[in-house]
C-alpha cells in the first residue's frame, strides 16, 4: 500500500489545482461554474492517480553495454550454454515495467520496445512473465517452458491483449533469424541482472 501513496497524493494535489485554477479562471470571466472545476478536478486527480499507481512496479533499467548488445545482435552463445532473448514490443502497457524471471530468477524489467538476453544453461527451464505495481493486479502472469540444448538461441516475443477483466501477456516464439536481429537493432538491450 504503501508505495501508492505518492500516486494518492499527486492526484490530490491535480484536483486541488486544476479545480482551483478552473473556479478563478470562472470567476474572473464572471461566469457560474458550478460543480464544473471540482467535477474535472477531480476526474483529472484521480486518473492521474490511477496512471501513476499502475507505474509504482516499474524501475528504470539499466542499458546494455554496446559490447553486449553486440554479441547478442551477433547471436553468439556461450561456450556449452544457449541463448535466450526475450524482446516486448506493442503500445498497450508500453510505459508499465513487465518483470521477467528465469526459473525464479529476476532477470530484467522491459517496456515496450526493449529487449534482454541471457545465457542459460541446457535443459528444460521456465520463463515468466508479470507486472508489479497496479498494473499486476489487472494483468495475468503468464509463464512458458522452453527447452534449451547447447549452441540454441531461443527468442520469445511479448505484447499485451486487453480482456474485458484482466488483460494478458502474449508470448510468442520466433524463429531466431536475421530478420529477429534486424528488428532488435534499433530497440534498447537491457542489462540482466542475473
Amino acid at each position: 500500500m504503501s508505495k501508492y501513496i505518492p500516486a494518492i497524493v499527486v492526484g490530490f494535489l491535480v484536483a486541488v489545482v486544476v479545480s482551483g485554477g478552473l473556479a478563478f479562471f470562472f470567476s474572473s470571466a464572471g461566469a457560474d461554474a458550478g460543480y464544473l472545476p471540482m467535477m474535472v478536478g477531480a476526474f483529472l486527480g484521480i486518473f492521474t492517480a490511477y496512471i501513476m499507481a499502475n507505474l509504482a512496479g516499474t524501475k528504470l533499467g539499466k542499458a546494455a553495454t554496446p559490447e553486449q548488445k553486440q554479441a547478442v545482435l551477433e547471436a553468439r552463445p556461450e561456450p556449452g550454454q544457449a541463448l535466450l532473448i526475450v524482446y516486448r514490443e506493442g503500445f498497450v502497457g508500453k510505459a508499465a515495467g513487465m518483470d521477467l524471471s528465469v526459473d525464479d530468477r529476476f532477470v530484467a524489467q522491459l517496456k515496450s520496445p526493449r529487449f534482454t538476453a541471457i545465457s542459460v544453461s541446457p535443459g528444460g527451464h521456465q520463463l515468466s512473465m508479470a507486472f508489479g505495481g497496479l498494473a499486476g493486479k489487472q494483468n495475468k502472469p503468464t509463464l512458458e517452458g522452453f527447452i534449451a540444448a547447447p549452441g540454441d538461441v531461443i527468442a520469445f516475443r511479448a505484447t499485451m491483449q486487453m480482456g474485458m477483466m484482466k488483460n494478458r501477456i502474449v508470448v510468442e516464439r520466433i524463429e531466431s533469424d536475421e530478420a529477429l536481429l534486424q528488428r532488435l537493432k534499433p530497440m534498447i538491450m537491457i542489462a540482466p541482472e542475473v
